[in-house]
C-alpha cells in the first residue's frame, strides 16, 4: 500500500461531497495485465455519431491551447471552449469551460477526460493533483484532460454567496429533528436562491447534469477523438452514466468510480448515505479502540456515544480555537469528523483532531475544515464550489414525494442513525424551496448500444454506498463491476495494486476481465 498525501486525499473528499475534503493518493506503478487475463476489448477508432443539428459551430470549433497562466498550472496547457447555454435556444449566450491538458509523452492513443465529482469539483484541479493517482502509462499514452464543468470554478462560476456569507453557513448548526430547524433550513434555501438570482440567475436554471453531458459530448469532438475515454469520480460517475444515455454509440473507454445512481430520489440518496456515514462512523470508533491507549474510548458502542457527546457539548460551549472570532463548534467539528471518514488512511489525522479539541483546543480540526472546505487562511475560498454543489443538485433532483413521506424517512433517519441522521433528515424541505426546478426524472435506465464500462465500488463506500455500485451494473449490461473491500470512497489512485492493474488494463489496453473483480488488496 502506498503511503498517502493528506493534502491531495483532502482534496478528494471535498470533490466527493463538497462538504468535505481532499487526498493525495497512490503510486505510480507500471502494472499492465495481460491481454490474455480479458475478454472484452475497446476500440477508440470508429464512426461517431452524427452532429447534432444546429450545433455544427461548437463541434467544430478550433481549440488553441497555451501554457496556462495559473502558477501551479505551470506544467499543463489550457484552452477554453465555447458551449451554448441553453441547448434548447442556442442563440441564447454561449459561456467557455476551462481545460487543461497533460500530454501523453509516448504513442498517443487520445484525450482521456476526467471529473473529481461534487457535484462542483474541478477537473482543473483534479489534474494538477492526478500525478500521484494516474500510472505512469496512463499518462503516457493519452493527452489527460481536466474540466471544470458548467458552473463551476473556471467555467463560467455560479456565484451566489460572498466568503463570509459560507463561513456563516459552514458554521450554522440546526437540529432538522424540529419544525424550528426545518423551518430555518427552508428560509436559508430562499435565501441563497435570491442570492444566486440576483448574481446568477441567468446560469442557475441550465447547470443540470443533461446539459453538462452535451457538453462533454462536444469536449470529445473538439479533441479530436472519435470516442470518449473518461475518467469520473463520484457525481462524476453520474455525469458518465448521463453520456452514455445521450450518447451510446461515441462510448469509448469509461470507468466509473465511487458509483452515484441517478435512479434514487433526493430522499433515497440521503438516506444511503446516513447508513454509510453511520457505519463509517462505526469503523472509526472501532479502529480507535483497537489503537489502545491514545483513545477517547475503549469500545466501538462507548466511541459511538462519546462523539454524540462531544458534538453536541461543542455546539453548547464552543471550543477555543487559534482565531477568537471562529471557535470550534458541533458544525464545524462534525463538518470536520465526516470529511476525514471518506479516507480510513485519515482516521489518525481524524483521531488527533479529536483527542486536541478534548482538551480544550479546537484549532487542528477547524484547520481541517477549512482544508476540507478550501478556505485560506485569509477567510477566502478558492473556488465557488459550494454554491455549485447547491445550484447543481437543485437542477438535478425534482421535488418527489410528500410532506407526510418526507417527515416518516426523516424520523427514520434520526431514529435509526444517531450521529448523521438528524443532518441528513428533511432535506426535501430544503429541496422545494429552490425556484429553479428540476424537470429530468431519477428513474433506473438501461443503457444499451455502448462498448464495455467498467464500474468500480468500494463493499462500504460511505459517500457513495456499494448497492448504487450494483445497482448501476444491472442498468449496463455493458459493464463490468470492479470490487474493492474497503471503507473508502472511491478506489483508484488509492494504493490497490488490483484496482490500479484492472483500471489501468482498460484504460490504455481497452480490455476487461471475463467476469467481475474483487480487490481485497
Amino acid at each position: 500500500m502506498v503511503k498517502h498525501k493528506l493534502s491531495i486525499l483532502l482534496a478528494m473528499v471535498f470533490a466527493g461531497c463538497l462538504a468535505l475534503s481532499a487526498c493525495s493518493v497512490g503510486g505510480k506503478a507500471d502494472t499492465r495485465v495481460p491481454p490474455s487475463a480479458a475478454s472484452k476489448t475497446n476500440s477508440l477508432t470508429g464512426q461517431a455519431t452524427a452532429i447534432p443539428a444546429g450545433l455544427e459551430s461548437y463541434y467544430q470549433q478550433k481549440v488553441s491551447w497555451a501554457p496556462c497562466e495559473e502558477s501551479d498550472l505551470k506544467d499543463y496547457q489550457c484552452a477554453r471552449v465555447k458551449v451554448p447555454l441553453d441547448y434548447g435556444d442556442t442563440q441564447k449566450e454561449d459561456i467557455e469551460l476551462a481545460l487543461a491538458r497533460s500530454r501523453a509523452s509516448e504513442k498517443r492513443l487520445g484525450s482521456l477526460l476526467i471529473n473529481p465529482g461534487g457535484p462542483g469539483g474541478s477537473g482543473v484541479d483534479l489534474l494538477k493533483n492526478s500525478e500521484d493517482m494516474f500510472s505512469e502509462q496512463v499518462f503516457s499514452t493519452f493527452d489527460v484532460v481536466g474540466f471544470d464543468p458548467r458552473g463551476v470554478s473556471r467555467s463560467h462560476p455560479i456565484e451566489c454567496t460572498t466568503d463570509a456569507q459560507k463561513d456563516e453557513s459552514l458554521a450554522e448548526s440546526l437540529d432538522l429533528g424540529t419544525a424550528a430547524g426545518r423551518e430555518r433550513s427552508i428560509a436559508d434555501m430562499k435565501e441563497f436562491a435570491q442570492r444566486c438570482q440576483g448574481k446568477s440567475a441567468d446560469l442557475a436554471r441550465y447547470l443540470d447534469t443533461v446539459s453538462a453531458a452535451r457538453d462533454l459530448d462536444i469536449l470529445r469532438a473538439v479533441l479530436g477523438d472519435k470516442k470518449l475515454s473518461y475518467l469520473g469520480y463520484s457525481y462524476g460517475s453520474f455525469l458518465g452514466v448521463t453520456y452514455a444515455q445521450l450518447f451510446p454509440k461515441n462510448v469509448g473507454r469509461l470507468v466509473l468510480d465511487g458509483i452515484l445512481d441517478g435512479a434514487y430520489s433526493y430522499g433515497e440518496v440521503s438516506l444511503a448515505q446516513a447508513k454509510g456515514f453511520e457505519a463509517a462512523f462505526t469503523n472509526f470508533a472501532a479502529w480507535c479502540a483497537r489503537e489502545g491507549k491514545d483513545c477517547p474510548w475503549d469500545t466501538t458502542a462507548a466511541g459511538m456515544k462519546r462523539l454524540q457527546r462531544f458534538f453536541k457539548a461543542a455546539d453548547a460551549s464552543p471550543i477555543p480555537t487559534k482565531d477568537s472570532a471562529r471557535p470550534l463548534n458541533g458544525a464545524l467539528a462534525f463538518g470536520a469528523a465526516v470529511g476525514m471518514l471518506y479516507y480510513e488512511t485519515l482516521y489518525p489525522s481524524l483521531l488527533e483532531g479529536l483527542q486536541a479539541a478534548l482538551k480544550g483546543d479546537g484549532a487542528p480540526l477547524l484547520k481541517i475544515s477549512d482544508l476540507l472546505n478550501q478556505r485560506g487562511a485569509d477567510g477566502r475560498f478558492e473556488n465557488n464550489a459550494l454554491d455549485a454543489f447547491i445550484a447543481i443538485n437543485g437542477a438535478d433532483y425534482p421535488v418527489e414525494g410528500t410532506q407526510k413521506e418526507w417527515d416518516q424517512r426523516g424520523q427514520k433517519l434520526v431514529r435509526d442513525f444517531p450521529l448523521m441522521g438528524s443532518s441528513m433528515a428533511y432535506g426535501e424541505y430544503a429541496l422545494a424551496a429552490w425556484p429553479w426546478k428540476a424537470t429530468a426524472k431519477r428513474e433506473k435506465v438501461k443503457i444499451v448500444g455502448t462498448q464495455p464500462i467498467l464500474l468500480v465500488g468500494n463493499t462500504n463506500d460511505p459517500a457513495t454506498p456499494y448497492e448504487m455500485a450494483q445497482s448501476v451494473h444491472r442498468q449496463i449490461p455493458a459493464s463490468r463491476l470492479l470490487t474493492w473491500k474497503s471503507y473508502s470512497h472511491t478506489a483508484y489512485g488509492l494504493g490497490s495494486d488490483c484496482v490500479q492493474e484492472t483500471v489501468d488494463n482498460y484504460l490504455v489496453g481497452g480490455v476487461l476481465p471475463d467476469s467481475d473483480v474483487t480487490c481485497d488488496d
